[in-house]
């Protein structure tokens, strides 16, 4: 089948309700008259509709208002548990992410102890580079003493500065 076919028999419910923008219902009206496969297409689904809408719909079956009413219930309390533990859930990323700060910063000295001072660079590449590495830690310790000032507005703690 063609693209442009693809396309209209995906469009079509919602150009025969109506719903579609008054220039893609156009485009949609002109195919179906160029196209008798379409246009076909589009009056077996009217036909369909008129049948479907001329039936009487069946009746619910029993005990389905109070299924549906339980359910409902169940959801909410479902909402109202999810948003009991959320502070939990926080509070144990939190956790997490204070714990991997601690064990970077206790790896990171270990490792600062263990390799020594690194030698000064010679080259004016080297010490470029050296200044710009720099930087990125300065921007580093930026970002943890961001993170530890968020984690103590989340907990409450008091900041050294004798703020809260």
């Amino acid at each position: 089948m063609p693209a442009p076919c693809n396309w209209i028999r995906g469009v079509l419910a919602a150009y025969l309700d109506g719903e579609l923008k008054a220039s893609t219902a156009e485009a949609v009206r002109r195919h179906l008259e160029r196209c008798r496969h379409c246009a076909r297409y589009a009056a077996q689904l009217e036909e369909t509709w008129k049948i479907l809408d001329a039936g009487a719909a069946p009746p619910p079956r029993p005990g389905f208002t109070g299924r549906m009413m339980a359910r409902i219930v169940e959801e909410k309390e479902l909402e109202a548990l999810a948003l009991r533990l959320r502070p939990r859930r926080r509070l144990r990323q939190v956790a997490a992410a204070v714990s991997g700060l601690a064990a970077g910063l206790v790896l990171g000295a270990a490792l600062y102890s263990w390799m020594g001072l690194p030698p000064e660079p010679n080259s004016p590449v080297e010490q470029e580079v050296s200044r710009a590495v720099a930087f990125l830690e300065d921007a580093d310790l930026l970002d943890e003493m961001a993170m530890v000032e968020a984690i103590q507005e989340m907990t409450g703690a008091e900041t050294p500065g004798g703020g809260a």
